[in-house]
């Protein structure tokens, strides 16, 4: 190993590798079963609560927290 592999005592830390990962894929998930359940509540003459929007807007929090996190 030659003394040039070394990073310098002065740059700063590098960032993990996939910063927001984990927040993109939750709201992806919150997104996806909430589509699924507006749908499957659709076909099959189902009401719908406001409480579904809540889900929605968390997924949608959770997708753009880690999608601002990844700049």
């Amino acid at each position: 190993m030659s003394w040039t592999d070394r990073r310098p005592p002065w740059l700063p830390p590098i960032p993990p590798p996939h910063p927001g990962r984990w927040l993109i894929v939750t709201g992806l998930i919150i997104l996806a079963a909430a589509f699924v359940f507006i749908l499957v509540m659709t076909v099959i003459g189902g009401t719908h609560t406001l409480y579904t929007l809540l889900a929605i807007l968390v997924g949608l929090a959770f997708l753009l927290g880690g999608l601002l996190r990844r700049r």
